[in-house]
């Protein structure tokens, strides 16, 4: 099985983010929507061939409640057209094997800020996610640069490099980087890799799925 690796969201050909948080409870849901939801998008990918479809990485929160999936796509258009066609079917046979899933919605995000970091959580599949939502919508540009800031006045320990999103309504930041300790950042959620699924396209990255069972933290919900 190829090592799993964080998404790259510098990525050229990534036109669009989209981030979704799905509500499942416990550990043991999370471990079969999570595998689920990778089977679909592996059966997708493979049976339809979307060249626009670049990768999806599913993360598992630290506490067991929640999957954070980060899809990648040459074009918003293109994600469109293909969850017109394809969604409905593919979550219906989700929601039947794990039924009860609850879905905030998705998030459309466009890169705002790289933070090249030390390098000390280049090597992990652990991640924290923090998030802000704004009105005015224009606040969450400020925030993000304000955050972006903040780390290179004073880079955390144990992280790697950081990405610092902005939706494509302007309303919501989203800070993203690899992590290998504990840290202080406010509001932020640990996750660790659960598996991915690359898209069919010349240049996309590698993919896998998880090979063991149980999730991806242990019981006591820690990395």
């Amino acid at each position: 099985m190829t090592k799993l690796q964080l998404p790259d969201l510098t990525r050229p050909d990534a036109g669009t983010t989209l981030i979704s948080e799905w509500i499942v409870d416990t550990p043991d849901r999370q471990d079969r929507a999570g595998r689920a939801l990778l089977g679909e998008w592996d059966e997708l990918s493979a049976r339809f061939r979307p060249d626009a479809f670049l990768r999806l990485s599913c993360f598992a929160s630290a506490d067991g409640r929640v999957l954070l999936s980060v899809a990648q796509w040459a074009s918003d258009d293109a994600h469109f057209a293909f969850v017109r066609e394809h969604r409905a079917e593919m979550v219906g046979r989700i929601d039947r094997e794990v039924p009860g899933i609850r879905r905030p919605g998705l998030v459309r995000y466009r890169l705002a800020h790289t933070v090249v970091l030390d390098g000390a959580g280049d090597d992990t599949t652990d991640v924290i996610v923090a998030r802000a939502e704004s009105e005015p919508a224009s606040d969450a540009a400020r925030w993000a640069e304000a955050t972006a800031g903040r780390l290179r006045a004073a880079p955390p320990a144990g992280m790697g490099t950081a990405h610092v999103l902005v939706s494509e309504d302007g309303a919501r930041g989203l800070l993203y980087a690899p992590v290998t300790q504990a840290n202080d950042i406010a509001g932020a959620r640990r996750h660790r890799l659960f598996g991915a699924v690359a898209g069919p396209g010349v240049g996309a990255d590698g993919g896998a799925r998880p090979s063991g069972g149980g999730s991806a933290f242990d019981g006591a919900g820690r990395a």
